[in-house]
Order: C-alpha cells, then sequence, then structure tokens
C-alpha cells in the first residue's frame, strides 16, 4: 500500500509540474509578437509630453524661487518703485563715450536771432562748451558750419529728461522760446528771440 501512495505521489508531482509548466509557458507564448500592434509615436506628441513634464519642472522652480524670495523679503512690496521682489531689473543704458564731433540735434520750427544774425528754422547740432572763465555757450552748426554761438546760464535742473545728453526747445512767450541743454558735464538753458511766421 506504501509503493501505491508513492508511485501515487510521483506522478502526480510529476504532472502537475507538467501542467504548471505549460500554463507558465502558455502566458509568454505570444512574446515575438507583442510588438506587432504597438502605434508609433510622432515627434509632435513625443514634444508635447516633454514639453508637460519641463512644465511641471518649472512650477516647481518657481514655487521654490518664490518660497526663498518670501523668506528674504517677507513677502511684502518694496516702498520704492521698480523694486518689487517679483518685478524685472530693468537693465541700464550704458554709458556711452561722448564723441567730441558729436552734438545734440535740434530742429527749430521758426527762424531765430543770434548776435543780431538770422537763424532760419532747420535743424542745428548744438554744442555745449564752456570757456576759460566757466562760462557756457551753446554753438548752433549746420554740417560743419558754425551758424550762431549764444551765452547760456548753468543749471542743476535735469529739466526731467530720460536721457543725460539732450537739447530741446520750448516755447516761453510770445517773442521769446527757451532752449535747454543737458550733458554729463552741466546743464543749460537760454532765450532766444524768435521771428513770427509771414501769413
Amino acid at each position: 500500500m506504501k509503493k501505491i501512495a508513492i508511485y501515487f505521489l510521483f506522478f502526480s508531482l510529476i504532472f502537475t509540474t507538467n501542467a504548471f509548466a505549460d500554463e507558465y509557458l502558455d502566458n509568454y507564448a505570444g512574446i515575438d509578437h507583442a510588438w506587432d500592434n504597438q502605434k508609433p509615436i510622432t515627434n509632435q506628441e513625443f514634444e508635447k509630453a516633454i514639453d508637460t513634464l519641463t512644465a511641471k519642472q518649472k512650477k516647481r522652480e518657481e514655487k521654490t524661487k518664490k518660497r526663498k524670495i518670501k523668506k528674504i523679503s517677507g513677502g511684502g512690496t518694496s516702498l520704492h518703485k521698480g523694486l518689487e521682489p517679483m518685478g524685472e531689473i530693468k537693465e541700464q543704458e550704458i554709458l556711452k563715450e561722448k564723441d567730441e564731433n558729436e552734438g545734440q540735434l535740434i530742429n527749430l520750427p521758426v527762424s531765430v536771432i543770434i548776435d543780431g544774425k538770422i537763424l532760419d528754422k532747420g535743424f542745428y547740432n548744438v554744442f555745449g562748451e564752456k570757456d576759460e572763465n566757466n562760462d557756457i555757450y551753446l554753438s548752433f552748426y549746420q554740417a560743419h558750419y558754425l551758424m550762431g554761438k549764444v551765452k547760456a546760464h548753468k543749471t542743476n535742473n535735469d529739466f526731467d529728461s530720460e536721457n543725460l545728453d539732450f537739447v530741446q526747445m520750448l516755447p516761453y512767450d510770445d517773442t521769446y522760446i527757451k532752449i535747454i541743454f543737458g550733458s554729463l558735464d552741466f546743464n543749460a538753458y537760454t532765450y532766444l528771440q524768435y521771428l513770427p511766421e509771414k501769413r
């Protein structure tokens, strides 16, 4: 009886392992054809997937940046304009070396009188110069010709100009205009009599 039980146990183990092996191998029978039904991915789909992954990364970086700024600044805004913690820092204009031959261009819409001479309306290059007595003169050039020179008054007023180097004509009254001049060295102004337009 013991022999029959041992044979029975032996044959049952052999048949069950074959059954398990057949079932196990059936799962991998189609491994050669696993890639047959795969859909190819286009470049656009790939780029879209990469963009979504990088967008999440950028959001995380922005959050950490905001946290760091909040730790430093306390999360409030600055009392001064343009210095907010999240604001853009504007690039400063680079100071270029001033060319001695380059004046400031002005358009005179009226004819003016300088030293008894009439200066016709038009475009002029204006140079600001100091003499040996520290008097300031504004020289009006057209091309390379000096058309007129007038004494100006030095001032600390920058005339609310956005640029360091400037020259402008401002109306003053019925017979005079005001010329304002600015440079890195000094700011100045003068009044010039103008001729009314003939109608």
